[in-house]
């Protein structure tokens, strides 16, 4: 049965919402019309007509009564009465329609006398046969036919067919805006250049669009780092590779190969700077509280162990608790306060609280970023050296690895010039409830 319904039913959104339109509104209007019409209309009708009939009546027994006719009566019932010949008199002819039918049977039933009914297009006649002569009373027939249901049929189709041309634009248009968004994403699905697209329609459809938007955004730029990701490791591993094949050709001591380790470690700090901007950054990773000035003195000590001839100065409350994934933290601090201390000889770090937020700046006396390069210094690969000198080990990752992590948490990063003459980065966190 579920098979022979689908086969039934239109593979399109818009034949469907149609359906789910137009059939309770059809059923409930043929519902109302047979209700009114059973419980009203027919006993409206009924009702007229058992009145006509009883006026007639009423006339006819006045004029034998009396053998003549009241006029005051007939002109307060506005009822025309003649007095017809046999051959002026006509057989009834069969009713058309149920209000006729209707009207025929209650009168037939109720006139007590003999007689015929014809129905014209603005008279109801009846002629009633006496033994002496033929009476003939003309009704109009708005007293015995109601013309409000017509009326009432003719306004509620009338205005089912205006709503539902409303109705079906309407859905037109929500269908056109999932339409449209149906092929935006085809084409964005093929990593061409697609069509602008502006979200419309519902608040729902406009939500999918927007998220859509989004999505094609992340995805161009995910596929962006991954070429320039690529492009950096050919040419840096290229770099290294070159230079340790030149000094196996030259080399012509022992104490040469201390170079080429040099170039390994180099080439295997390069790896694992690659390896973990390649990384998936899981920011869902179990929190724990932690005492920030505790977290950021490990980090200080653990640095002075590369940096020994830098001095580092933190200014941290000792209470301040916070609650994120120590890993994270890591990766975001360790990346900027080893940044400071590779081109400063004095770093400052400072830690400020808010309500809702903390905000860490780590300060440097080196000489500095050049204000046209503050925007480019979080992209992939960027150093300020436009040669890519490799005789500082370094990728050009770490800064952008920490803003990844820093965005994914909610949080802000930036950098300003610094009061020790060199360069300012501040990392703003919100406060973890």
């Amino acid at each position: 049965m579920k098979l022979k319904i689908k086969k039934i039913l239109p593979k399109s959104l818009l034949p469907r919402l149609l359906i789910i339109f137009f059939v309770p509104l059809i059923s409930i209007q043929c519902l109302a019309i047979f209700l009114f019409y059973d419980r009203h209309w027919e006993k409206i009708t009924t009702r007229f007509a058992n009145i006509a009939s009883n006026q007639v009546n009423l006339i006819i027994d006045d004029f034998e009564k009396n053998n003549s006719v009241n006029e005051k009566m007939l002109g307060t019932l506005n009822i025309k009465f003649e007095i017809q010949k046999n051959k002026d008199i006509k057989e009834s002819i069969e009713p058309d329609g149920f209000i006729q039918e209707n009207i025929f049977n209650t009168m037939q039933n109720r006139i007590k006398f003999q007689h015929n009914i014809l129905f014209r297009d603005k008279e109801v006649i009846v002629d009633i046969f006496l033994k002496r002569e033929n009476i003939r009373l003309v009704f109009p027939k708005k007293y015995l036919v109601s013309e409000t249901p017509i009326i009432l049929f003719l306004w509620i189709i009338t205005s089912s067919i205006f709503l539902s041309l409303i109705a079906f634009l309407f859905m037109r248009i929500q269908v056109r805006a999932i339409s449209r968004l149906a092929r935006f994403s085809d084409d964005s699905g093929f990593g061409e250049k697609s069509r602008k697209f502006k979200p419309e329609g519902a608040i729902e459809i406009r939500m999918a669009g927007n998220a859509l938007i989004k999505m094609k955004k992340r995805m161009q730029s995910h596929i962006k780092n991954q070429t320039s990701f690529l492009a950096g490791i050919s040419h840096d591993l290229g770099t290294i590779i070159t230079r340790i094949k030149l000094q196996l050709e030259l080399v012509t001591k022992v104490s040469e190969i201390k170079d080429i380790k040099d170039d390994v470690i180099s080439m295997q700090t390069l790896l694992n700077e690659y390896l973990e901007y390649s990384k998936n950054i899981d920011t869902s990773e179990k929190v724990k509280s932690l005492s920030l000035r505790t977290f950021l003195n490990n980090l200080i000590i653990d640095s002075r162990k590369y940096f020994r001839d830098v001095n580092i100065t933190l200014e941290c409350d000792a209470n301040i608790k916070i609650l994120y994934s120590e890993n994270n933290l890591s990766r975001i601090f360790s990346n900027i306060l080893n940044n400071a201390c590779k081109f400063g000889n004095n770093v400052i770090v400072t830690v400020q609280m808010e309500k809702k937020r903390f905000n860490i700046n780590f300060d440097d006396d080196g000489p500095g970023i050049p204000d046209k390069m503050k925007n480019k210094i979080f992209t992939p690969f960027f150093k300020i050296d436009s040669s890519r000198n490799l005789n500082h080990i370094g990728s050009g990752l770490g800064l952008s690895i920490s803003k990844q992590i820093v965005s994914k948490m909610g949080g802000r990063i930036s950098v300003q010039n610094s009061k020790l003459g060199g360069s300012s980065f501040s990392v703003i966190l919100p406060l973890k409830k």
